[in-house]
């Protein structure tokens, strides 16, 4: 009689994990999805026109201030280095109130062209001020001062 002798069960089992390890590595992979990149028309913005400010006949000095400074910006455009009076007649002619303006002068005391111009129109005790200096404009709201004017120191007369 012929005696087989097997391997002991630990060895087995090794062997076996071994096998089981070696062949999981070999086995496909399942396939990853791939990612797409679909385009899609991103609609071209129509610009809208924004209409011109206009003069709000009852309205305050907040409400008229984009008039105020479009009005003046459209002077600038032609005469970079406008007059004192240029810049009152431009207001004038757009509708605010001769009586209610202030302005000072163009010119030094010694006849030197000033370095800006300051004007302002005053709305229910409230004042539109404006600066005219190097072709550009600078704007601010502001209370009536006590006095009812809204510039101090030596305006030109408007009469």
């Amino acid at each position: 009689m012929r005696v087989v002798r097997h391997a002991p069960l630990p060895v087995i089992a090794v062997t076996l994990l071994a096998v089981a390890i070696t062949l999981a590595g070999c086995a496909p992979v399942a396939p990853q999805p791939v990612p797409t990149v679909s385009r899609t028309a991103t609609p071209t913005p129509t610009p809208t026109e924004t209409p011109d400010p206009e003069l709000v006949a009852s309205g305050t000095a907040g409400q008229n201030r984009p008039f105020f400074e479009f009005v003046v910006n459209g002077l600038l455009e032609v005469t970079p280095q406008p007059s004192s009076l240029a810049v009152i007649d431009a207001l004038i002619a757009a509708g605010f109130d001769k009586a209610a303006m202030q302005v000072t002068a163009d010119t030094t005391r010694v006849g030197d062209p000033a370095d800006s111009i300051l004007f302002s129109v005053l709305i229910d005790g409230q004042c539109l001020l404006g600066q005219v200096a190097q072709g550009a404009l600078t704007t601010d709201l502001g209370d009536a001062l006590a006095s009812g004017r809204c510039l101090v120191g030596r305006t030109l007369s408007l009469d």
